[in-house]
């Protein structure tokens, strides 16, 4: 079991990019000190008030310097907005300054951001090109020339520089909140992330069942892949006290999340264009505090935190977790308080 990290860093109204950046440099280094495993960021573009990530790989590269041994990736790299050779510069360039540390997620990016408008990509074109581009990627690393004929990449006969360090590469992981998408994952025979805090946990389960019948159907060996979940999370003392502690950040990100859906949804209307397919799967409502804490998030004093986490690990297969500490306006104390009760009273039991 891998016990990992993850982070969008919301910067609402009233707060300061500097200081929400120094905050997570804060939590980087304490995750590396504590034995996490792996601190994965978010690539969101166009909405400043949910998330500051725009640049990871530029996030990343300073906390590579700030650590030794916590490895670093983007979860996830949205493929359709990028150019895939410029990708695999980057993350081989992070993994070349942080001595082999880098790994690699990729996805199609938040149903309610704008970035495919701005960067001109197709929202119906979203799994094709991802499969195209993470073969272009896995060329840029391994072939020492690399060529490449395809439906949305013509690339000629270019070198690819720097190559990763890490040998053999790290795997691909793609997460997704879909049926459609997870067919895609298992059929391409890339690891899957899942994130609980959109999807009811049957969902979830469908989701993870569906992941591990297509390995097989499409002949990959599901012992060699890996499933991950993503899990909005806080550690107290007691159940009362975590609940509490985390009531106002953990609804504040479901505040700001439905803000922009709504938002998005309205913008695409008034121009007229259909949605995305990934919006209309996405909910549309609040949800409540309850429900969160029962159905979406981990959030307790550890002996519950690892009861939870072990039943979800067993009905889905996960061997990763990566626990979001830091989300919505959850205050740094608590959220470093909370990073050191799972280290010390949970990460051990799992």
């Amino acid at each position: 079991m891998k016990c990992s990290l993850f982070t969008e860093i919301q910067c609402p109204d009233g707060s300061s990019p500097a200081a929400r950046m120094a905050e997570f440099m804060e939590q980087a280094e304490l995750a590396d000190r504590l034995g996490y495993d792996t601190y994965w960021v978010a690539e969101i573009h166009c909405q400043p008030k949910f998330s500051l990530m725009s640049a990871p790989y530029v996030a990343l590269g300073a906390v590579a310097a700030r650590t030794k041994k916590l490895h670093l990736g983007v979860a996830v790299n949205t493929l359709p907005v990028h150019h895939p050779v410029q990708l695999a510069e980057q993350a081989a360039m992070l993994d070349l300054v942080s001595g082999g540390r880098m790994e690699f997620a990729c996805g199609g990016g938040h149903p309610h951001s704008r970035a495919y408008e701005c960067f001109g990509a197709d929202h119906k074109a979203t799994h094709e090109v991802m499969a195209e581009a993470m073969e272009v990627i896995r060329k840029s690393w391994t072939d020492e020339k690399l060529v490449h004929n395809g439906k949305f990449f013509q690339i000629p006969e270019v070198i690819v520089n720097p190559k990763p360090v890490q040998n053999p590469l790290p795997p691909f992981w793609m997460a997704t909140s879909s049926l459609d998408g997870v067919e895609v994952g298992a059929r391409l025979g890339v690891n899957i992330f899942l994130p609980i805090h959109t999807r009811m946990p049957d969902q979830v389960y469908e989701f993870a069942d569906a992941y591990w019948a297509g390995l097989k159907k499409h002949g990959h060996d599901a012992k060699s892949r890996a499933l991950g979940l993503l899990i909005p999370m806080h550690i107290g003392a007691t159940n009362a006290e975590a609940k509490a502690r985390a009531e106002g950040g953990v609804m504040s990100y479901f505040k700001t999340i439905l803000d922009l859906r709504l938002d998005y949804t309205d913008w695409l209307n008034r121009r007229g264009v259909e949605l995305p397919a990934r919006l209309r799967t996405a909910a549309g409502a609040m949800v409540g505090y309850d429900t969160v804490c029962e159905k979406h998030a981990v959030i307790g004093d550890a002996p519950a935190a690892v009861d939870k986490l072990k039943a979800l690990c067993e009905r889905t297969g996960a061997t990763q977790i990566l626990g979001w500490f830091n989300i919505g306006t959850m205050a740094n104390a608590d959220v470093q308080d909370a990073m050191q009760r799972f280290a010390t009273d949970v990460m051990p039991k799992l």
